[in-house]
This record gives C-alpha cells, structure tokens and sequence, in this order.
C-alpha cells in the first residue's frame, strides 16, 4: 500500500524537525495512565479514561506542536 510508506517518510521528517516527539509519547500515555487510575478502580473504566485522556492531551499538544513548527518555518 501506498500510505505505509508515506508514514514512514513523514514520521521520519517529523522525527528530524522534532527530536524529543518519540521520547515525549511514551511520557503522554504514561501520564494518560495515571491520571486514568487515579480517578477510576475499573480496569475497563481505567483504560477507557487512559485513551480519552490521552487524545485531549495529544491533541493539545500536537496543536501548540503546530503552532511552533509554522511559526519556525515561516519565521
């Protein structure tokens, strides 16, 4: 398929322009995790709020990620 190596190529290129993003993943659901357990006893209820928890926190920093990446490129 056409879209497993685009992927590679642009986690490659992203992986150049921001080298902490893959230590940075790891430390997101990580976080996403406890944050989860410490609000829940469930282990479903647990891994439910650690995936919901984990999109807001990646969607608000992949925002301000995007920010600083077009800031930096049309700066």
């Amino acid at each position: 398929m056409l879209i497993e190596p685009l992927l590679a190529v642009v986690l490659a290129q992203l992986a150049g322009r921001v080298p902490g993003i893959f230590f940075g993943l790891p430390l997101l659901a990580l976080a996403s995790l406890i944050f989860a357990a410490t609000h829940h006893e469930d282990p479903a209820a647990i891994g439910y709020a650690a995936v919901h928890w984990m999109v807001w926190l990646g969607g608000m920093l992949g925002a301000v990620l995007a920010v600083v990446l077009l800031l930096g490129w049309f700066a």
